[in-house]
């Protein structure tokens, strides 16, 4: 895991990096200036004219020095300098003075006949501390480029977006093809309309570090994978986990059989099913390696026993929400005592017993999958705000119940407690129905071998986006089901 920072987060890194370890400010700029003119030259090497659109701020300093190395390189450059000289920061200025002793000339004011001719755009027009919208010519530039069909190198974000939360702050910001951010990933890179904007993202090390990452937020990494237990020499069915998945209902099958499928393939050693009778014949056939128990109206000490017989529960998956289940719910909140795992119509029942689950959850580990709209439900704060807060809506559901919250999105923000975890490994492939079955079935596996209840949701999140990402390079984005990511947790066993 690497830190995820936010706007002010960084501004404090960098502040920290000059003031207590004396590296001039100069010093940092020429670095980030480097690792972009270097990725220019190395992923662009047709790209012989190159515009530089700078900003008034060190976002626009980056910029000149940037145009300056790419000059030098025997490239045609033209650099655009946006903004009144007024307005120009001390460290911009200084690049200008420099570049011009390199006989370098500047274009003066955004103007569109100037740099049709460009082969690759820079926007080098505002960094990390925008606020607001696009205006005047840094709108008119930024919808130029987005139209041009060139490619757009963003320097650190792309203009126009927040850079906590993602969002487009104004009617349009900056397109770019590849961003490249410096020292460490910035949260709005991965939220909001600016994770489409920002293109492929690089974090390039410029000499900025962190003196300590406790209470920071955290990107997880392939490497993080190695957390998942290894199945020992002499294991056996039973040591490697029972699971009980309770789902399904009368008319609703395909929930459970990704869940319990997934959980199985994920290694749990032993998964029970507890579901409506309807569905116990297609249960024997498609999942034979499964045992399950079948119900037709409220059996409760026939409940009882299943849970008192499991390790790790999961509940939830295409349950429904009527009388019956929430019987079911209730039991399993008033009479478990071992790791819970929530999903789908569990959390939509659990939103109207939050005592319940607040006091389950006081005793016992929980974890809960819920996407945006049952986040709304739960918490109460309208969809389109938690879009735009995912870490803090999150974040605070988790420290009113105790439980871990893996808020599902195109990328997923995991809280448990203060503890904060973003997951970015997957594609659009993942937006599949019966997706988030796959992942509550990975999470409740890796609980039942043994893995720490709060890395479950944030290694299950960016395992399962993975596994997406792995099977839609052999099968396409739009052709992936759910059941293939199930085939993509093969390929990740295979890796680890």
């Amino acid at each position: 895991m690497k830190p995820i920072l936010s706007a002010e987060e960084m501004r404090a890194c960098d502040q920290a990096t000059i003031e207590k370890h004396k590296v001039p400010s100069l010093v940092l700029m020429e670095r980030a200036a480097k690792a972009v003119a270097d990725f220019i030259i190395d992923k662009y090497p047709e790209a012989n004219q190159v515009c530089v659109l700078c900003g008034p701020g060190n976002n626009g300093g980056d910029g000149v020095a940037i145009a300056r190395l790419l000059y030098l390189s025997g490239r045609q450059v033209k650099t655009v300098l946006m903004s009144d000289e007024s307005k120009y920061s001390a460290q911009l200025k200084e690049e200008i003075e420099i570049a011009e002793s390199y006989g370098m000339d500047f274009a003066l004011g955004f103007n569109e006949e100037k740099i049709q001719s460009s082969d690759l755009f820079v926007d080098a027009m505002f960094g990390i501390g925008l606020t607001r919208g696009l205006s005047g010519d840094y709108l008119a530039a930024a919808k130029l480029i987005n139209n041009s069909n060139k490619p757009v190198v963003a320097v650190d974000i792309p203009s126009g977006y927040h850079t906590d939360c993602g969002k487009l702050l104004g009617e349009a910001g900056v397109m770019a093809s590849d961003t490249i951010t410096f020292a460490y990933m910035k949260k709005g890179l991965v939220l909001g309309e600016c994770k489409e904007a920002a293109g492929e993202v690089h974090v390039a090390d410029v000499g900025i570090y962190l003196d300590e990452t406790d209470g920071k937020a955290m990107i997880l990494e392939e490497a993080d994978l190695k957390a998942i237990p290894k199945r020992g020499t002499t294991a056996n069915k039973g040591s490697c986990g029972k699971i009980l998945i309770i789902g399904g209902s009368e008319n609703i099958y395909g929930a459970l059989y990704l869940s319990a499928k997934a959980a199985l393939t994920a290694g749990a050693g032993l998964t029970k099913v507890f579901t409506h009778k309807n569905n116990i014949e297609s249960i024997r056939r498609a999942i034979p390696e499964a045992m399950f128990y079948g119900y037709e109206d409220f059996e409760k000490e026939k409940l009882l026993e299943s849970i008192d017989w499991a390790d790790v529960i999961l509940m939830g998956p295409g349950l429904s929400t009527g009388k019956l289940s929430e019987e079911i719910v209730t039991t399993v909140l008033d009479n478990a005592s071992v790791p819970l795992i929530i999903d789908a119509d569990g959390i939509n029942i659990c939103a109207n017993m939050k005592g319940a689950l607040i006091k389950y959850a006081k005793e016992n580990p929980v974890i809960m999958t819920p996407h945006l709209k049952e986040m709304e439900r739960l918490c109460g704060v309208p969809v389109k705000e938690i879009n735009y807060d995912m870490e803090k809506v999150a974040r605070d559901f988790s420290c009113e119940t105790n439980v871990t919250v893996v808020l599902k999105n195109y990328s997923t923000v995991i809280a448990s407690n203060d503890k904060i975890f973003y997951s970015v490994s997957g594609n659009e492939a993942l937006a599949t129905p019966g997706s988030g079955d796959v992942l509550a079935g990975i999470i409740t596996s890796f609980v039942a071998q043994g893995l720490p209840v709060v890395k479950c949701g944030a290694v299950g999140a960016f395992f399962h986006g993975l596994c997406g990402k792995l099977i839609s390079q052999d099968v396409g984005i739009k052709s992936v089901l759910a059941s293939d990511i199930i085939e993509g947790i093969k390929k990740i066993n295979v890796l680890t």
